[in-house]
């Protein structure tokens, strides 16, 4: 669950205020807004990597500025817009990386971590590519290998920053549609930034729009209008 408070967020000045809301797990949140909206900097708020101006931003009821960074990957995980330049790491590998803050100090997998990555390759429905090296993989396999080590980081809480930016229609398709019944499924509160108005509606779920008169961030419950959203936000 993530909750906002009083909140603003930017730099060095305000860039945008954030409604107080509540968003929960079990559902999906699309992120809509203009390019240079602020939609970044709001999940680098959330995240905790960029601190409030003011304000606070809760994660399952813990203030993200008092969790230590040691502690911030079991809580939430964050899926950006390119895949990293890795080398040399097999797609189960790569997806093993998930399980670095659970490790010992000498980052030892457990049966139980191995049983994880399997189980998360799983779900993504990916299995099969698990020995092939992540360089050799397809931008649409690369966004399900993203999504499955999201998965094995095992937090209540996922962000992905356009991750569907770089994939035709039906890769789109299953991206999206495999989001909504992770959230439902596993319980996850999962927030994803978006231009893919028309499919995001399809899916029925609520928005959290950069309004770009009020330069604020309000959530619009579903179903909404195409119409309403675009003149929220664009």
């Amino acid at each position: 669950m993530i909750r906002t408070s009083e909140l603003t967020i930017g730099y060095t000045h305000q860039l945008l205020t954030v409604d107080n809301v509540q968003l929960n797990t079990s559902e999906l949140y699309f992120l809509i807004g203009k390019n240079g909206s602020g939609k970044s900097t709001f999940f680098k708020t959330i995240t905790g990597s960029t601190p409030c101006l003011s304000g606070k931003v809760l994660l399952n009821k813990q203030n993200v500025s008092s969790i230590p960074l040691a502690t911030l990957p079991t809580v939430v995980s964050f899926v950006g817009p390119h895949f990293p330049s890795v080398d040399f790491l097999t797609v189960e590998q790569y997806v093993g990386l998930a399980r670095t803050p659970y490790t010992n100090q000498f980052g030892r997998l457990k049966d139980e971590d191995h049983k994880i990555i399997q189980d998360s390759l799983s779900i993504i429905d990916i299995e099969h590519l698990k020995e092939r090296f992540v360089t050799e993989l397809s931008d649409g396999e690369k966004q399900m290998v993203a999504i499955a080590k999201a998965l094995a980081q095992q937090t209540d809480i996922i962000i992905l920053d356009e991750p569907t930016a770089f994939l035709d229609y039906s890769n789109k398709t299953i991206v999206l549609n495999i989001l909504q019944q992770i959230s439902i499924e596993m319980n996850k509160c999962i927030i994803i930034s978006t231009h893919d108005i028309d499919m995001s509606i399809e899916l029925g779920c609520s928005y959290l729009v950069v309004n770009k008169n009020k330069k604020r961030i309000q959530l619009v419950n579903s179903p909404v209008k195409k119409e309403v959203l675009l003149a929220l936000a664009f």
